[in-house]
């Protein structure tokens, strides 16, 4: 069970903080069935996430070591390898579905070399790699910035820093 105050990785919204619990008055929901009650850091609003589906959509940030041997080993991991095109948003989605750390590093170099290809080719950035970059980036250094106590601004300096 995760507790209040909490910092944990809610699927595709990234970071959020954990408010609480609570019980929902709605129609068609069990009156007695408990919510963790979230805020996630990159948005505006509230969510609710049933307490006893948590474990499927929800895990806690990672540690400060565990985010320095990310850090440490980012130039190792391999880039996604998507060949068709037309399943790329599919495997785009899915790659942000694992809410894992590599996963997210892996797609942001796929999209990376990407659009290096298509600039080089005089076109531009497409709006499908555009978001899912914009997302895995903010899922990715909100939860580092949290992991190794510094502010979100700063790890994408902090990431080039540690691999000189």
């Amino acid at each position: 069970m995760f507790s209040t105050g909490e910092y944990v990785v809610y699927e595709n919204n990234g970071v959020c903080k954990i408010d609480g619990t609570t019980t929902l008055n709605m129609s068609g929901i069990p009156a007695d069935r408990l919510y963790y009650v979230l805020s996630p850091l990159n948005m505006s609003g509230t969510m609710y996430v049933p307490v006893d589906k948590s474990n499927d959509v929800m895990r806690r940030i990672i540690t400060r070591e565990d985010a320095e041997r990310l850090v440490a080993g980012i130039q190792e991991i391999e880039p996604l390898q998507i060949t068709d095109e037309r399943a790329l948003e599919q495997m785009y989605r899915r790659s942000m579905r694992h809410f894992d750390c590599t996963e997210w590093v892996r797609l942001i170099k796929f999209i990376y070399l990407r659009k290096q290809r298509r600039l080089k080719n005089g076109k531009n950035m497409t709006s499908t790699d555009e978001k899912y970059m914009h997302m895995a980036e903010n899922s990715l250094y909100s939860e580092l910035a949290l992991a190794l106590e510094i502010p979100r601004d700063e790890v994408l300096n902090y990431i080039f820093r540690k691999n000189r």
